[in-house]
């Protein structure tokens, strides 16, 4: 494997490159402090953008890591304007797998712009990176995010009834998984 770190990517409307400071507005706007948009995932809303800032001052640290891989979406229309992230949430280089997780503003919803960003970071992270697997995961209450994860190629590996139990809500954990040999 090839340590290669959030390098940008580009797809035919979409730029994925490191997150700045600057994007905190951006991002607390399209989707941070958004109960509605962030209602799948493990954290709260932001409740003002200083958090949303702290946060991406954080992940700045981590880009110096060969083994980061945290990308902002953007349009290419719009190159500073952030509107959604999509990242290695979690690795074991020496298993050769690795699984991704991303979020996208709920304006940008259906048109397909994160299939688009989740092709792109698969594609670099099976045969540029090297991961032999890349997974990803779900909860049944959102199917939208197993349809982008179908439309990107990943296929159907597991579910674990009622294993997310969150903000008032129980579902299952949906696992799909692409390997490097199916593409």
């Amino acid at each position: 494997m090839r340590n290669l770190g959030s390098i940008e990517l580009e797809t035919k409307r979409l730029f994925l490159r490191h997150f700045v400071v600057e994007d905190a507005k951006a991002m607390f706007e399209n989707w941070a402090s958004d109960s509605e948009n962030v209602r799948y995932v493990t954290w709260d809303p932001h409740p003002n953008p200083q958090v949303t800032q702290a946060s991406i001052e954080r992940w700045l640290l981590h880009y110096q890591e060969e083994n980061t891989y945290k990308w902002a979406i953007c349009k290419k229309e719009d190159p500073k304007q952030v509107i959604g992230n999509i990242s290695v949430v979690s690795q074991d280089p020496q298993k050769e797998i690795c699984e991704v997780g991303y979020i996208l503003g709920k304006n940008f919803w259906g048109q397909g712009i994160m299939t688009e960003a989740l092709k792109a970071v698969l594609h670099f992270l099976l045969l540029e990176v090297g991961f032999k697997e890349v997974q990803a995961k779900y909860v049944s209450l959102n199917p939208a995010s197993g349809r982008v994860m179908e439309k990107a190629g990943m296929h159907y590996l597991t579910t674990l009834p009622n294993a997310v139990a969150r903000k008032g809500y129980i579902g299952d954990q949906i696992t799909y998984t692409i390997h490097s040999s199916n593409l």
